[in-house]
């Protein structure tokens, strides 16, 4: 898959696919001024190119704090909504600590039409987002 390369910090990493998918991968433990970074760069990114899904890569994740997690919840995932985004697949972690805070934020986060789904391989984020 083509893709071009948006955004590179240690802790993420931003592309857009050719299939114009936002691909995020996150990486370790993040605080959360850098998920704040990573999430405001795509927003201005989807308002910008008009995106509505987004493949979002938990492998190299470990737990996310408390902080983080309400930040995604009552923050980030209503206002990437607002900017057109209608799917987020969630590429799950192999971390069972990171899952499991991945999974609380998804199911706690209940935004109008915003679908996000957690998948164990990129194939099926893939396919789940452009159906």
């Amino acid at each position: 898959m083509v893709s071009k390369k948006l955004f590179e910090a240690p802790y993420c990493e931003i592309k857009e696919r050719n299939d114009g998918i936002i691909y995020a991968k996150w990486k370790g433990f993040l605080k959360p001024g850098q998920v704040k970074t990573g999430c405001r760069f795509m927003t201005e990114y989807v308002r910008n190119n008009k995106i509505t899904v987004h493949l979002s890569d938990h492998r190299d994740l470990r737990v996310l704090s408390k902080d983080v997690q309400d930040y995604l919840i009552t923050e980030w995932f209503p206002e990437i909504e607002n900017q057109g985004m209608r799917k987020i697949a969630a590429l799950e972690a192999p971390d069972p600590f990171a899952k499991v805070t991945v999974d609380k934020v998804n199911v706690e986060a209940h935004v109008g039409n915003l679908i996000i789904r957690s998948f164990e391989t990129e194939e099926e984020c893939v396919s789940w987002l452009l159906e």
